[in-house]
């Protein structure tokens, strides 16, 4: 046992144990309790400090992180609070991951046993109102939040996705939990966590959690065979999609067949609206983009056909809806550059691993096209609340590690 591990065994019960009522309210509060708790848990003896070398993916994410903070100064956004969440945050999920996956002999039992225990009621909470049209959602909603119109259609969107929210974190956390129970001999728990996920993952009409289920289902079949090329892959295709798919995505979106285009759901046709104006703006200003959280005043006006007629949306909701091309669009070619050169310095790294276990590897393949798909095709890249659940998820690969002995 490390010394101090205690306070991170505790961090990690609090953490997995308040994942599933934080994740079924919609995975908001996740981020902050990450961060606390990670402070709590900070590491004191020098032993975790001491490294004989300080990995190059260390050094690119830091200054991957370093330029999207000062690309703050000439963004046109002037609301600061990202700024501080990204900064501050992203280094305590990844020092929570590491301090807590470094758990060994009890207190690993116990935070593995919670991580069941939440991806189970998780799964089963989803499942329950994938059968009922999110009946408790719905009336938790009708009767804290204040609204009235319960049968509108407006509603139901934001219903929805509430409830598609709060299938991340069961999407992320449910092949590693499997995979724990797997390593433990409950094969049929295992199958059936994955189930509860399946099911989540195709309701509530949230078309991306169905994609990365299928996506991460695919590259967790192809690891299981060749762990460790795969998974190197996996990265180098992310790396590479960084570099080019901005470049190239407009112009692929102009030749489009319109048979295509029509075949399409309304949401996924406003996508490829999104992105063919975020593209001509990336031209404007290549190298340094437009600065962290530019993507909110740059906004503009484009027309979506669905249901037999046009609709005026906006062209730049938020955020382009993909990671790559808000990356491009607000850190330009240089924070392109830097999180791809990440990218492919931790793919190396942990595909070469000594001690990377062959359900280690399905496991980090399976969470990193999940989040890749869920960040490319919807969410914004600097969303806290994926970024804390991500961090969970990332602290499950450390306990599927080959069997050692106790110290």
């Amino acid at each position: 046992m490390q010394r101090g591990d205690t306070r991170a065994g505790w961090a990690g019960l609090l953490a997995f144990g308040f994942a599933w009522p934080f994740g079924g309210a919609g995975g908001l509060l996740i981020p902050p309790l990450v961060s606390l708790l990670a402070i709590i848990a900070f590491p004191i003896h020098r032993d975790f400090w001491q490294v004989a070398r300080i990995p190059w993916a260390l050094l690119f994410a830091g200054a991957f992180l370093a330029w999207a903070m000062i690309s703050f100064t000439w963004s046109p956004h002037d609301d600061a609070r990202q700024l501080w969440k990204t900064g501050l945050g992203v280094p305590l999920y990844i020092l929570f991951a590491v301090r807590v996956g470094q758990l060994d002999g009890a207190w690993r039992r116990r935070v593995e046993a919670t991580l069941l225990f939440t991806v189970l009621g998780l799964g089963l909470f989803l499942f329950s109102e994938a059968l009922t049209d999110g009946a408790a959602t719905r009336g938790f909603k009708l009767a804290e939040e204040g609204h009235s119109d319960a049968e509108g259609a407006g509603f139901d969107i934001y219903l929805y996705r509430s409830l598609g929210h709060a299938t991340v974190p069961l999407l992320l956390l449910s092949v590693p939990a499997a995979l724990l129970s797997l390593k433990a001999g409950g094969a049929l728990v295992g199958g059936f966590i994955v189930a509860l996920a399946g099911v989540a993952a195709f309701s509530f009409g949230t078309e991306v959690n169905a994609v990365a289920f299928i996506l991460g289902a695919v590259a967790a079949g192809l690891t299981a065979i060749w762990p460790r090329t795969v998974l190197a892959c996996v990265f180098g295709l992310v790396a590479g999609a960084v570099m080019v798919v901005p470049l190239i995505m407009p112009s692929l979106i102009d030749v489009l067949p319109v048979w295509f285009r029509e075949a399409l759901p309304a949401s996924f046709e406003w996508r490829l609206q999104i992105w063919s104006y975020t593209g001509d703006l990336i031209r404007e200003q290549p190298w340094f983009g437009y600065g962290m959280e530019a993507s909110r005043p740059l906004n503009g006006q484009a027309e979506v056909f669905a249901h037999g007629r046009f609709h005026d949306v906006e062209a730049l909701p938020m955020h382009p809806h993909n990671a790559t091309l808000q990356v491009w669009l607000e850190t330009g070619a240089v924070g392109a550059a830097l999180l791809a050169g990440g990218l492919v310095a931790l793919g190396g790294r942990v595909a070469a691993a000594p001690r990377l276990s062959r359900l280690q590897a399905i496991a980090a393949a399976w969470i990193t096209v999940v989040y890749v798909s869920l960040i490319v095709f919807s969410y914004g890249v600097w969303q806290e609340w994926h970024q804390g659940t991500l961090a969970l998820a990332a602290t499950s690969v450390f306990f599927l590690a080959a069997k050692k002995s106790l110290r």
